[in-house]
């Protein structure tokens, strides 16, 4: 054999073990979302079926209907959102929503109300609001002119005094907690619960090699109780009444899209919902571009669409009449758990205070005195372990049941979390407002 023979006999090797080394890499890059697809997602497909099984309608102790919608979502008007009232319309429908209340950026230092969708959308209420910069959500429930040159303390005493809602958004962030005014904290985020993940690659990377019906398991994943933020709303409801609430963040942005414009161009909207480029459509557009689908859409690639966004995290509010104004009322008064909702449904859920007589003296958001709290009870329509938090602190836990009593000893703040089972893993499934015994 030659020199040159057998250099070229190990460069074959060489390569071919660089291939191999190249798949290996590319198997074990791929092995968590392949897993997901074939093993994990179906066994949580049938662990979700099987507590759906087992549903039992809760009798109706409150007296006051049950309202589900989101706080914190986001359409065409901010920046960073295209979303549209047929797409937003869709995807609340789909998850049954009844209420959605807008969060959008601000266009100007002089911020209009109303704007952007306002009103009763096919039997479902759009409130808009703003998100600032800052962290605060406001929705002032009036036709008027928010002045973001004012400070953040001014604003918000001035939406509270006239009726509005001021809720603080993304509470990992640092806030005025000592503020008098602001009614109401996000208690969740699904933005929040992203930050923490191992950057957007293995995210893409499993979209990509899983069904479109696998994405609330997705969103699923990114999932952490936010033990911080829970601690410190306790904290907070030490001084004084701070509502819990969810906040969805909804934006239909992350996503890769194509759309054909009036001049024979093309656009191409990546995330964020930034033009990426618009040009005369070349071989490759045409290949991937079909018929504009019925939101003008020709090509669409979506990790966040509005239905999974709406359909993760819901607030439940309890609510004499069904009026963008008295569910506003109801949230301030805490009459609302947080439920996520791709689990199972909160519908029948029910929290509330009794007296030795057994008749409802409060539910949750209320302020009760001791003497007329004989026992907390708590109402599920679906089998869960009950948590009682009293002044932050877990001071019981039950065995799976549908229903819970507890025999009120001391004054204090009273929470209740209840969780699922999913295969072995009791998972929060509701957040309640807290019951204040004085």
């Amino acid at each position: 054999m030659s020199a040159t023979s057998g250099i070229l006999k190990w460069f074959k090797y060489l390569f071919l073990g660089a291939i191999v080394l190249l798949l290996l890499l590319i198997l074990v890059k791929i092995s968590p979302a392949l897993w997901n697809r074939w093993v994990t997602y179906p066994g949580l497909e049938q662990a979700r079926n099987e507590l759906w099984e087992q549903y039992r309608k809760p009798p109706q102790v409150i007296p006051m209907p049950l309202y589900q919608g989101v706080v914190h979502s986001h359409t065409f008007w901010s920046h960073d959102s295209r979303g549209l009232l047929p797409e937003i319309m869709d995807g609340a429908k789909k998850a049954e929503l009844q209420f959605i209340f807008n969060s959008d950026h601000k266009r100007n230092q002089l911020d209009t109300f109303p704007r952007g969708y306002q009103g009763i959308y096919e039997g479902i209420i759009i409130e808009s609001g703003t998100e600032h910069s800052s962290g605060l959500m406001i929705s002032p429930f009036d036709s008027t002119v928010i002045d973001w040159n004012r400070s953040e303390g001014e604003i918000i005493h001035d939406v509270v005094e006239n009726d509005g809602l001021a809720i603080y958004v993304h509470s990992e962030d640092e806030h005025d907690w000592d503020n008098p005014d602001y009614q109401a904290m996000e208690i969740y985020n699904i933005h929040t619960d992203m930050k923490d993940e191992e950057g957007i690659f293995p995210i893409l990377l499993n979209r990509l090699l899983n069904p479109k019906k696998y994405t609330h398991w997705m969103f699923r994943d990114l999932y952490d109780e936010q033990t911080e933020i829970l601690a410190n709303w306790d904290r907070l409801n030490q001084k004084r009444k701070i509502v819990g609430v969810a906040g969805v963040d909804a934006h239909n942005n992350q996503s890769f899209r194509a759309r054909h414009l009036e001049d024979e161009k093309i656009e191409w909207v990546g995330p964020n919902a930034d033009t990426l480029v618009i040009r005369e459509p070349n071989w490759f557009d045409k290949l991937l571009m079909g018929e504009a689908d019925k939101y003008g859409w020709a090509f669409k690639w979506e990790l966040d669409p509005y239905f999974n966004s709406y359909n993760h995290a819901n607030n439940y509010v309890y609510c004499d009449t069904f009026t963008n104004v008295n569910i506003r009322d109801h949230i301030k008064l805490g009459h609302v758990f947080v439920s996520f909702e791709s689990l199972a449904k909160g519908d029948g859920f029910q929290y509330f205070a009794v007296n030795e007589a057994d008749s409802l003296t409060a539910i949750l958001g209320d302020s009760v005195n001791l003497a007329a709290a004989d026992k907390l009870k708590v109402l599920s329509p679906f089998p869960v372990k009950f948590q009682l938090y009293q002044n932050g602190e877990l001071i019981e836990e039950t065995e799976e049941s549908y229903e819970y009593e507890y025999v009120v000893r001391n004054n204090g703040n009273y929470r209740i979390v209840a969780r699922v089972d999913l295969k072995s893993e009791w998972i929060p499934w509701i957040y309640t407002n807290t019951i204040y015994v004085y």
